[in-house]
């Protein structure tokens, strides 16, 4: 597990995330976006094992897991299903190479996506917990919105 620690760290609200992948090029792309908001952890791992994935997020103490699950959708289901139960409160956010019609019930982001939207994925998690609380397709409207208020100025919102 890499871990990249950032100035906001330091802030005793910071997040702190953990990055659940097999694609090390998404590391680069997780710490820059993510890593804005606090702390970014890596597992360079499949997001397949639910006991695993929770051992790790508790290890980390991560408020938020971004499971990537290009080519495991419906594993990372299993997962995600099995963290809303043990972890209620740990955020979770899916991400997919490819819109599959698993992915899509994950209501998994573009892998390569938007950054705003897994910024905002990513502090809508940590406010709300499991992704299970909120019903599928309201999450990311709810994230953008939460996002929306928070910069009310249009550069800051790119």
């Amino acid at each position: 597990m890499g871990e990249q620690p950032m100035a906001a760290e330091s802030h005793a609200s910071a997040l702190r995330a953990l990055v659940v992948g097999t694609d090390a090029r998404y590391q680069e792309r997780a710490h820059a976006v993510i890593g804005e908001l606090g702390r970014v952890s890596f597992a360079v791992t499949e997001p397949t094992d639910p006991e695993a994935v929770a051992m790790l997020a508790r290890h980390e103490q991560a408020d938020v897991v971004v499971l990537d699950a290009t080519g495991c959708e419906l594993a990372v289901a299993a997962v995600v299903a099995a963290l809303a139960s043990s972890a209620p409160r740990l955020g979770v956010v899916v991400v997919c190479e490819h819109l599959t019609d698993a992915a899509r019930a994950l209501d998994a982001l573009p892998k390569w996506g938007w950054t705003r939207d897994l910024r905002a994925a990513v502090e809508h998690a940590r406010a709300h917990g499991s992704p299970l609380v909120t019903p599928p397709g309201e999450r990311l409207r709810t994230a953008r919105r939460d996002l929306r208020a928070a910069a009310p100025d249009p550069i800051a919102r790119r």
